[in-house]
């Protein structure tokens, strides 16, 4: 964009377009970041705000920007400076901002001097206005600084309109819900003063925020009295001063909303008014009021008035029992309207928002969350918040919304209030107090909670972790899918007592919707990371390799270059046809029958996903050579055998609304998803009947219906499963379809064992070995410290018979780069570093188990590692047998360990005495993992 800008300009403007419309203010915080890097001096942005006419100055820097920001001007009035410069659509420039008193931004402070003013544009009209300050008459930006603030409008202008349009349509619909409840609210007080002859005047009052400070003061919602003009008087000063001595009710309620006087905590007849403090004099002097009977509805716990209403009488008059009932009632039904009426468009708003949000192709789990993020603050009016997800990390559950190392994991807003959130615990309780928090105790009991008053740190029992001082009250709601907390909704307020009972209920409806959604991303991130960890190891060469034939195949072995010569053979024409759908952009019946599918064959371990990997960067490359300009080819992959039944239908294909538990919102499939691209559908041997029917019909005619409806749908992509296990076999069983079978095979690619390809072994660890040395060589290490492999070590791991393929070779040599005596890893190291799995003599065998198990025990006696370090993991990656665990837990046995819980103990697995849900859980696992994986007896 700008060539001679920075790179900090250009991300700001990067950040900029990738907000939504619900981020109005970080839209303007990051545009008034770029005009400061641009050029100097203070700066004003006005926005058209229909709703009150007049264009309302939304964001401000330097000088006093809270003033600054008070002062609006009439939209349709020229005679001010920035609604000439709206109006006409052209740049303004003012020599001498103080010859012109009237468009001040303030009327005192530092002087005026010139000022540069720039409509904002979109669409050929008008939105609002750009002002740039200086301190010196006949000063302004350079004409390079304006042209290139000018471009920067361009493109940040419209991102701007769409969010102030929905900010003011936002506001609109609140304004909306404030007069339906004082409709509602009003027809209640008129229906108590026409039932009870004696009530000449009823009000209901609600508590409001008077400023930052959390301040209150007593609004009148509604108020009714048979005489028309006495109910225009009294409601002529609509705000209660809550200070002490200034009104009647300030006796019993405080600044802060609360009922301080008990005699207020059940309805209380006052039977002279005359002699009582009163705001509204003219109660008694002009009105002729002589009692009330005030009614309070309030929170049990807190003693927050949520209302008040009040029945004034004309003469010291005691309701009777009946009437005080009937009166009590209709003050309770008053509560019902302040805490439900009206907000029925808000909630449909929610549906309506969330379920387009669902819909929409996502861009990620990041992006998602951010969205959701937004939607909420905006929605309910918070000043800032966070999306915090729950991660795993040594057996406990902590919530990051930022890494350790600052990197973004989760979501947050208005990250100038907070700029970096460290890991937080998930915890109540049991945790320390320095570990508490709002988010981990919720993450830990799974159930929504609000701190009112965060400096009233008694009252929040030491459950809040302070991020930032500016933070007055919170609210935080779990997310929930399958009963697993995913993640946490925080949302946070600047005034404290914000939060309430309805908000909680708006965040419990936005979490159910997104419950699954999230779900199904985290599971996809997870796949994904793994394809980026793939990707990288197609771009990673090694130097010292010259058998590179594709990408990074290595391809010694005749094997290897055969699938070699089919990829260079098969790539052009399949991209041919990608780019002819992408040119044409129609969907076309029956255009998938021109374009086979291709499987991808071998054992466990072959490298499937590696040769994918590789074929999809050719496909790329292609692809965009023959496409300039048009980006990079859509990619989706997924495993079959990580779903079952309906899960895996909807995988693919998506699903509507209401089709399974959990699926809460329409969702398209990855084959809907990767229109026009390359789907990997990885072990496609374990798909169900129902989802290879469907995946038979996609193949032959490009058609497919979601799950739970009967639209039939339509796309196109070039489709790439694998398998390790022999579908002829499954066909002759009849779990897999024999025309299914012919489908996918129209191109067959076999992906040899490494036991079919020995002459690239000794390359091929070298490759490995590299590629490992990257992701576990420490800060201190440079290229120069990088292992090295004897031809003797490289000898013996090309004669080793491999069952476990390309993971055996990185195993074994993980294990060898880590225990290695120096750079050079030798024959020793590589058979010490097979020895747990080759083919030994048994007596030899069990001293080698006994040897293993023993060093995992002093690791762990020594507390230098504990279970999950020392056993469950090495297991779960193949570097210790079942033998050697069943040893280790032989050796505790011998000890004293007879229990389970004993056990847990010894073998620093977790703490069996703690009663905790994640202690209870770390224990199951720890069983479930020697009952069932391990099979002790």
């Amino acid at each position: 964009m700008l060539n001679d800008t920075s790179s900090q300009v250009e991300q700001l403007i990067s950040q900029i377009d990738r907000f939504g419309k619900e981020n109005l203010e970080e839209i303007l915080h990051k545009l008034i970041e770029v005009v400061q890097l641009l050029t100097e001096g203070r700066y004003r942005i006005y926005l058209e705000d229909l709703t009150h006419g007049a264009l309302s100055c939304v964001a401000a820097a330097g000088g006093e920007v809270g003033r600054v920001r008070e002062k609006s001007f009439p939209i349709n009035d020229s005679n001010y400076l920035v609604v000439q410069a709206y109006q006409s659509k052209e740049d303004l420039a003012v020599d001498d901002l103080s010859l012109h008193p009237d468009d001040l931004p303030i009327t005192s402070g530092r002087r005026a001097g010139a000022s540069y003013l720039m409509p904002l544009i979109h669409r050929n009209r008008a939105i609002g206005v750009l002002c740039l300050d200086r301190s010196r008459p006949m000063h302004f930006p350079s004409e390079s600084s304006l042209q290139q603030i000018r471009q920067l409008l361009t493109i940040a202008t419209p991102t701007l309109d769409r969010a102030r349009k929905y900010h003011q349509q936002l506001q609109l619909a609140r304004r909306v819900d404030e007069a339906k409840k004082r409709e509602a609210a009003l027809f209640m007080v008129k229906s108590a003063a026409q039932l009870v002859e004696q009530v000449a005047l009823a009000s209901v009052l609600i508590p409001t925020t008077a400023g930052e400070d959390g301040e209150r003061t007593l609004q009148i919602l509604a108020a009714y009295s048979k005489e028309t003009e006495a109910g225009k008087l009294y409601k002529q000063d609509r705000q209660i001063n809550l200070s002490p001595g200034q009104s009647l009710i300030s006796r019993f309620i405080d600044r802060a909303g609360v009922i301080v006087d008990d005699n207020l905590l059940s309805p209380l007849y006052i039977a002279d008014l005359e002699t009582e403090t009163l705001q509204k004099q003219f109660l008694t002097e002009e009105l002729g009021l002589k009692s009330i009977y005030m009614v309070p509805r309030f929170d049990q716990r807190s003693r927050r008035l949520i209302c008040l209403v009040n029945y004034y009488t004309k003469e010291t008059y005691q309701f009777t029992p009946f009437e005080k009932a009937l009166l009590e009632s209709h003050a309770e039904m008053a509560q019902r309207v302040v805490q439900e009426i009206g907000d029925e468009h808000l909630e449909v708003q929610i549906l309506s928002e969330i379920g387009d949000l669902l819909q929409q192709s996502s861009d990620g789990l990041q992006p998602f969350l951010r969205r959701v993020l937004s939607k909420a603050t905006q929605l309910i009016g918070a000043d800032t918040g966070s999306i915090a997800l729950v991660r795993k990390k040594q057996g406990e559950r902590w919530l990051l919304v930022d890494d350790e190392q600052g990197n973004l994991i989760g979501a947050k807003n208005k990250d100038w209030l907070k700029k970096y959130i460290p890991p937080i615990r998930v915890g109540g309780e049991e945790l320390p107090e320095g570990q508490r928090s709002l988010t981990g105790s919720v993450a830990a009991s799974g159930k929504p909670a609000i701190i009112s008053d965060t400096h009233e740190l008694n009252a929040n029992n030491g459950y809040y972790l302070q991020v930032t001082e500016a933070i007055r009250s919170e609210i935080a709601v779990p997310v929930i899918y399958d009963e697993e907390v995913l993640a946490v909704i925080c949302l946070d307020s600047l005034r404290p007592y914000y939060f309430t009972g309805e908000h909680r209920r708006i965040l419990l409806i936005i979490e159910r919707m997104i419950g699954h959604h999230l779900a199904i991303l985290q599971k996809v991130e997870q796949l994904t990371g793994e394809i980026d960890r793939l990707r990288q190891d197609v771009d990673y060469k090694d130097p010292s390799i010259s058998s590179y034939r594709l990408g990074n195949i290595i391809g010694n072995s005749a094997k290897a270059q055969s699938i070699i010569e089919t990829i260079q053979r098969i790539t052009p024409p399949l991209c041919q046809r990608l780019a002819m759908w992408k040119q044409s952009d129609i969907h076309e019946k029956g255009e998938s029958l021109g374009l086979p599918s291709i499987l991808l064959t071998g054992e466990t371990g072959a490298g499937k996903e590696f040769l994918f990997n590789n074929l999809f960067t050719q496909l790329n490359r292609i692809y965009r050579e023959l496409l300039p300009g048009q980006g990079s080819l859509p990619l989706k992959k997924t495993n079959i055998a990580a779903y079952s039944g309906e899960l895996t239908y909807s995988e693919l294909f998506g699903h509507k609304r209401g089709a399974f538990t959990g699926a809460s919102a329409d969702r398209r499939g990855i084959l809907e998803e990767a229109n026009g691209g390359v789907v990997f559908l990885d072990e496609i041997g374990d798909a169900d009947p129902k989802t290879q029917v469907q995946l038979l019909r996609f193949l032959d005619s490009g058609e497919f219906v979601r799950l739970g409806e009967n639209i039939t749908r339509h796309s196109q992509a070039l489709l790439v499963a694998g398998t390790n296990r022999d579908l002829r076999q499954l066909i002759a069983a009849g779990k897999f379809r024999e025309d299914l079978y012919h489908r996918l095979s129209e191109l067959i690619i076999e992906v040899p064992s490494l036991n079919q390809r020995r002459e690239d072994i000794p390359d091929l660890a070298v490759h490995f070995l590299g590629r490992l040395f990257q992701v576990y060589r420490q800060p201190e290490q440079t290229s120069e410290d990088a292992p090295i492999l004897t031809p003797d070590a490289k000898q013996c791991l090309s004669q080793h018979h491999y069952t476990g393929n390309m993971r055996e070779l990185r195993s074994i040599l993980l294990r060898a780069m880590l225990f290695r005596g120096g750079r050079f890893i030798q024959l020793e190291d590589i058979e010490q570093a097979l020895q747990p799995h080759s083919s030994q003599p048994q007596g030899s065998k069990q001293a080698l188990e006994k040897q293993l198990g023993d060093e995992i025990v002093e690791k762990i006696e020594r507390e230098k590692q504990d279970f999950w370090q020392a056993i469950y993991q090495p297991y779960t990656n193949k570097e210790i047998t079942r033998e050697v665990v069943l040893k280790i837990i032989e050796d505790a046995r011998s000890k004293g360990a007879s229990s389970m819980p004993k056990l847990a103990r010894q073998l620093r697995a977790c703490d069996p005495a703690d009663t905790s849900a994640e202690g209870r859980k770390l224990f199951f696992r720890f069983k479930n993992f020697l009952y069932k994986t391990i099979r002790i007896s």
